[in-house]
């Protein structure tokens, strides 16, 4: 009761916007107090939460990440791209044991989601774990081997790390999906052009 009177009597408080100076601060710091305050905003959204989860462990709070990943998963048991974006907070903490274990959940919650599997086989492969981004983007494959975009997508992502074959291997999937399809052609022609940077 005491909390909920607290956070009642800061709602005016975060009407309002901060000075230049304070944004001048300790990064982590800042990280953490942003996240406070949106998570106050708007405390009930499965994205949102994974998303102030990962800002709280950038500022080092994983007591206070833990829970929104919790509140996250208990909001969005289903959507497999809320256990992506856990995944993802735990990888750019340095924590792939915990980044690993949320990318097997992610394919409970929704086994079928080839879109999510893709996003985080390019997160996976982005946070130097080609091995198991292969394996789980071969997941998404073969749940739909007509998909050429994703098989771009994956292979722009070898290209980003210098896995060459790797790439040929995907974009050779692509052509073989779509060899009529222009905007597969021109992807691909980008992703060569821009080193496999992502795209504008």
């Amino acid at each position: 009761m005491r909390h909920l009177a607290c956070c009642l009597l800061a709602l005016p408080l975060l009407a309002q916007g901060l000075d230049e100076a304070t944004f001048k601060g300790d990064p982590k710091k800042l990280a953490g107090s942003c996240a406070d305050r949106a998570r106050l905003l708007r405390p009930k959204d499965g994205k949102m939460l994974a998303e102030y989860g990962r800002a709280f462990l950038a500022a080092g709070e994983r007591a206070k990440a833990e829970e929104c990943f919790m509140a996250a998963r208990i909001d969005k048991a289903r959507d497999a791209d809320v256990h992506r974006l856990i995944a993802m907070a735990w990888l750019r903490a340095g924590q792939r044991t915990e980044a690993l274990k949320a990318i097997a959940d992610m394919q409970v919650a929704d086994p079928k989601d080839r879109n999510a599997f893709t996003r985080a086989a390019v997160n996976l492969q982005d946070g130097g774990l080609a091995k198991e981004a292969d394996s789980l983007m071969e997941r998404a494959w073969i749940l739909d081997p007509s998909d050429w975009q994703n098989c771009v997508a994956f292979g722009r992502s070898c290209l980003r790390k210098a896995r060459r074959d790797a790439a040929a291997k995907w974009f050779a999937r692509a052509s073989q999906a779509k060899p009529q399809e222009e905007r597969m052609w021109n992807a691909i022609a980008l992703a060569y052009a821009d080193h496999g940077a992502e795209p504008i």
